[in-house]
């Protein structure tokens, strides 16, 4: 089962960066094209493109946002998780002194 959501995880990576590479391709190879006025295709194409790449782009640094968050909130929880001597105190476990 691991090696299966590797191998699907490894697809994905493999066509975002596929996707990447021919969109900007596109848009390099495009660029100095014979433009026909306002309804031209290639210009909407580009205009396309360049949302698609924008899109992506905010995707991959929230995904990335994510990647480093889980860890320090794991680590947190972790640190809660551990009695520290000083949240050991009698005060803490609500005991009551009587004499």
């Amino acid at each position: 089962m691991r090696d299966r959501k590797r191998l699907t995880a490894l697809l994905l990576c493999i066509g975002l960066l596929l996707t990447l590479a021919v969109s900007s391709a596109f848009i390099v190879l495009e660029e100095g094209h014979a433009c026909s006025g306002e309804a031209c295709e290639i210009c909407e194409s580009i205009a396309k493109t360049v949302a698609l790449l924008r899109v992506m782009g905010r995707c991959a640094f929230l995904l990335l946002f994510a990647a480093c968050l889980l860890p320090l909130l794991r680590a947190i929880y972790a640190l809660k998780a551990v009695r520290l001597p000083v949240f050991g105190t009698l005060v803490c476990w609500k005991v009551r002194l009587n004499d």
